[in-house]
């Protein structure tokens, strides 16, 4: 199967082709898992249950383009190649439980078929993830449930700042709810994450769309003269966006049927829904505490992580 990417590098657009491996070739390369089954696809990753004989892990593969074409293909490869090394590099050095864990299979670079892919594995995290939830669930969490989500997402959110990195990509569709006590809620998927620290990975970036998904981008993130001072803010909107959407079942700011440039005018300036408005049954200073992380300048965000901590645990 083959799924195309375009992005747009200066007045050029190229077509970038994402390859998948079949699982007779996983196999091969593997031969230490067993029942090899793809669960979910998505920009130039694929991911599948793999089991060993102590558990299963989710193994992660992807595709990495072609760089002999142009020098513009090549700098978007070492792209490519520079967001997976740093992905697996900060769950390496994370701790919280409330980040998904690298497992056994280290970083790997191979060439098959003239092909080129990078494989790791991570935890396999037995739940659904929120966006799921959302499209299915016919009753709304409590606000206990709602403020444990918070809980995690701001541990999490600490944790990644601590090492000075933004994840980027807070949305429904990265958080899995696995119900268990110690790990109620787990953010996954660093792979557009911003290490402050390090060199920007983004070539060309004035030419091109902010790395978000824009359902979830923080205003900040639209305008490309801030997004290289970016810090663990735009995380703290982000998670109040999923936060939101997860107690309401709606998006504060974003319609589905909007286009690209609409949500992201909309992100710009439109006010968001207050929470009060849809979940009457909340608490008042929860509710406020939502309603403020949803500001549209970040200095206006309330920023102290330890003491969001304590209000969403008290």
């Amino acid at each position: 199967m083959l799924l195309v990417d375009k992005f747009a590098v200066g007045a050029i657009t190229h077509s970038i082709f994402m390859q998948k491996l079949t699982i007779t070739q996983l196999n091969g390369l593997f031969p230490q898992y067993s029942n090899i089954e793809e669960i979910a696809e998505g920009g130039f990753k694929t991911v599948y249950k793999a089991t060993l004989p102590d558990g299963i892990e989710a193994l992660k593969v992807v595709s990495i383009p072609d760089g002999s074409v142009t020098d513009d293909h090549q700098r978007f490869r070492d792209e490519c190649i520079g967001r997976v090394e740093r992905e697996v590099g900060i769950l390496n050095d994370c701790h919280s439980p409330y980040l998904v864990k690298v497992a056994s299979l280290q970083l790997n670079h191979h060439t098959i078929e003239g092909n080129d892919f990078v494989t790791y594995s991570e935890e396999f995290l037995p739940g659904a993830n929120l966006w799921d939830i959302l499209r299915t669930a016919t009753d709304r969490p409590s606000e206990a449930e709602v403020k444990q989500l918070m809980s995690c997402l701001l541990h999490a959110i600490k944790e990644l700042w601590n090492l000075r990195v933004i994840h980027r990509d807070i949305k429904p569709l990265n958080v899995i709810r696995l119900g268990n006590q110690d790990r109620p809620f787990v953010l996954i998927d660093l792979g557009i994450a911003f290490a402050i620290r390090e060199t920007a990975l983004t070539f060309n970036a004035s030419h091109r769309d902010p790395v978000a998904t824009f359902r979830y981008i923080a205003p900040e993130q639209c305008d490309p003269r801030r997004r290289a001072n970016l810090d663990y803010r735009t995380d703290l909107y982000a998670a109040a966006l999923t936060v939101f959407e997860f107690a309401t079942g709606q998006h504060p700011v974003a319609r589905d049927t909007d286009d690209r440039m609409l949500t992201v005018t909309r992100a710009l300036l439109e006010p968001p829904k207050r929470l009060e408005a849809l979940r009457a049954d909340f608490s008042t200073p929860f509710c406020r505490l939502i309603n403020q992380l949803l500001n549209k300048r970040p200095s206006l965000r309330p920023a102290n992580i330890d003491h969001l901590i304590q209000l969403t645990e008290s």
